[in-house]
């Protein structure tokens, strides 16, 4: 007869949920404070109030683990999201007005994250196998939202080249915003200021792709 305090060998399958939620939360506001070099699994797991085997059971390893915040909307918005559920009227704009949408709903949705724009700003100093972990959904989520273009843009555009541009210029923008009131006299903590800057990608990219 089995004692009645015996520990169960089984974990329930919504204990385990609920633990790789504490861990995926976790690894992204360590990963804020501490950068990726400084990231270990004793801090997350203390973090999450859990026993750091558990890193391994359930994702093989930080790296999993970092890759599995990737995935969340906590770090990263969804196509879903950026198209605003409206991805046929999106498809049928002129590309020079369907990426000025997709660059100021991208600006938007990462000011919306503050951990994210943390972890942005570790990565322009950092570089490794887990900030690559992180990587790969971003790619996938700006896929789905190009795709929709049904019109070419001018054959001289290199676009590839255009959509880094531009995506740097976001990136940079929102990481300053954190510690920077105002930048080259335009404000980073107003909505007037952030105006300017989506009029001006407005333009840009009019002048940039309008047949």
């Amino acid at each position: 007869m089995a004692h009645l305090n015996a520990v169960p060998k089984v974990i329930p399958i919504r204990n385990k949920e609920i633990t790789k939620e504490k861990l995926v939360k976790a690894v992204g506001k360590v990963i804020a404070e501490v950068g990726f070099q400084r990231l270990g699994v004793n801090q997350i797991a203390r973090e999450a109030g859990v026993d750091k085997k558990l890193i391994y059971r359930y994702f093989n390893g930080l790296q999993g683990l970092v890759a599995e915040y990737g995935r969340t909307l906590e770090f990263w918005p969804s196509g879903e999201e950026l198209m605003g559920g409206d991805s046929e009227s999106i498809r049928n704009l002129p590309p020079n007005k369907l990426f000025s949408l997709f660059f100021k709903r991208y600006l938007r949705a990462i000011l919306r994250r503050p951990l994210t724009l943390e972890i942005l700003a570790w990565e322009a100093i950092e570089r490794n196998d887990l900030t690559r972990a992180l990587e790969e959904n971003r790619v996938r989520t700006a896929l789905e939202f190009f795709e929709l273009m049904d019109e070419d843009p001018p054959e001289e555009v290199d676009l590839t080249a255009l959509v880094l541009i531009m995506a740097g210029a976001m990136n940079f923008l929102a990481v300053r915003s954190r510690k920077h009131r105002t930048l080259g006299g335009v404000s980073l903590q107003t909505e007037e200021g952030w105006k300017r800057i989506e009029d001006t990608v407005d333009l840009m990219l009019e002048r940039t792709l309008k047949k």
